[in-house]
């Protein structure tokens, strides 16, 4: 019966021992904030069309999932490329964001992350046409407080016919 208590006692510790360490909600909140500056600083950036200012905010490992019908995962050149091509096809480039929001992990605990909803409104180069689209954008931080995961989703291909659609 002593061996037995002596097992589970090791085994209670051990495992105990072995538990992830919960991050304070105030350690949480402060990583949230400082993620949120970088994100609305990177969209910031996006309006006045500065790609170079955008890049010490992007991880170089950087995964981006783009908005088109299709479209494949992407690394940073194809994400740089990506926000170069929508800079050099519109201008008066606008985003109002309705709101920015602190993401969750799968089990619904902040993890730092951040979340938006807003409106991009902008004029193609081109056409002259202006487009106004709702999206949801989500990023994911690195431990430098770089993106790391961006996610975009709005009606891409819409947004380039509209753009690309000739006046009646």
């Amino acid at each position: 019966m002593k061996k037995l208590t002596l097992l589970l006692s090791i085994l209670i510790i051990s495992i105990s021992c072995n538990q992830p360490v919960e991050k304070s909600t105030s350690d949480v909140s402060e990583v949230y904030s400082k993620n949120l500056a970088t994100a609305q600083k990177f969209f910031e950036l996006f309006l006045t069309e500065d790609t170079e200012a955008q890049k010490p905010l992007i991880c170089p490992g950087i995964t981006h999932y783009p908005p088109f019908h299709g479209a494949s995962p992407v690394k940073y050149e194809g994400f740089i490329a990506n926000n170069k091509a929508w800079m050099d096809n519109f201008d008066d480039i606008t985003y109002e964001a309705n709101v920015w929001l602190p993401g969750t992990d799968s089990l619904g605990v902040m993890n730092g992350s951040v979340r938006t909803y807003g409106v991009w409104t902008a004029k193609n180069t081109m056409t002259g046409n202006v487009i106004k689209t709702n999206a949801y954008h989500s990023f994911d931080f690195n431990g430098k407080g770089q993106i790391h995961i961006a996610q975009d989703y709005f009606d891409a291909s819409g947004v380039m016919a509209a753009a690309m659609k000739k006046a009646e």
